[in-house]
């Protein structure tokens, strides 16, 4: 636990100034029993008569929705692509440590007072825009990866989609018996990653493996995936459509995978809790998500 707190003051220290800007408070969206801050993003020329997709991001221990926002370029892919972006966020009141309440003192009150919470902006971001209710997604590094596949579990018919980026394995929620389609699954992990090994990766995949009913010898394997000599990817399919696929970085720690640029596939910025191997991993996860397709590049 000091190892993990001791990297993640590090990351805090590199955040600068400028990753306090973009994105809108809301503080009022209804019941907080969990005591969580949320902040929301809308496109640019957002039009009120059309529906938009959803996405949840959920940032790591000792970082926060700004850092989040800097460190992937999410705003950017918002503006482009025509998406809202909601981001929950952690109070340090809560959790010294500025986690979601999914490891730390394993107290399933407070956790399930946080995954109501996170619930509750969905809901206000469903009343207040236009959000397509049929496109809601999520994506968390690290603890917020681990807090998004709690969400999974509390709420599967809730989301489309997910992307668990680095995220430990271990659940505090027991029940792993889904009724009703479930969403499509991506985790991503660095091989190199020591704050969250790749044998956590291992367990999430299994467990969803084991949900989807997929044969363990069903998986498809690419090494230089999309080209790029860094990753490998597993994945099982439903017919033509991936359903569960895992992204191995080569040489990579406890980062987000980016490739700064301008173009609309290109984005984050460099930092100790980044690593540029020329592959935006948040744009490939909007293309997970379906989403990539909706508005041409201006």
């Amino acid at each position: 636990m000091k190892k993990i707190i001791a990297v993640c003051l590090l990351l805090l220290a590199f955040i600068p100034a400028s990753a306090t800007r973009s994105l809108d408070r809301v503080r009022d969206f209804g019941e907080n029993p969990g005591k969580l801050t949320m902040f929301h993003y809308l496109p640019a020329n957002m039009d009120s008569t059309e529906e938009y997709p959803l996405v949840l991001i959920l940032h790591g221990s000792m970082l926060s929705a700004r850092s989040m926002k800097r460190c992937g370029g999410w705003n950017k892919l918002a503006d482009s692509l025509g998406v809202l972006l909601l981001y929950p966020q952690q109070r340090f009141t809560n959790n010294i440590a500025r986690a979601f309440s999914v490891h730390f003192n394993n107290d399933m009150k407070k956790l399930n007072k946080e995954i109501l919470s996170v619930r509750n902006m969905i809901m206000h971001m469903r009343k207040t825009y236009p959000v397509d209710h049929e496109n809601i997604y999520i994506t968390g590094l690290s603890a917020g990866g681990s807090m998004s596949h709690v969400m999974l579990h509390a709420y599967p018919q809730l989301f489309g989609a997910a992307a668990l980026i680095a995220a430990p394995s271990a659940m505090p929620l027991k029940n792993d018996q889904f009724s009703g389609p479930l969403p499509r699954l991506a985790v991503i992990q660095g091989k190199r990653d020591k704050i969250v090994t790749p044998e956590n990766a291992s367990g999430i995949m299994e467990q969803w493996r084991k949900a989807y009913g997929f044969d363990i010898n069903a998986t498809d394997t690419v090494e230089n995936y999309r080209g790029n000599p860094h990753l490998t990817a597993y994945s099982y399919k439903k017919g033509n459509e991936t359903r569960l696929i895992r992204l191995d970085a080569a040489k990579t720690g406890h980062q987000m995978l980016i490739d700064p640029g301008k173009s609309v596939d290109k984005g984050g910025k460099r930092s100790v809790y980044s690593k540029d191997i020329d592959f935006h991993l948040p744009w490939w996860i909007m293309d997970f998500f379906g989403l990539t397709d909706r508005k041409p590049e201006r």
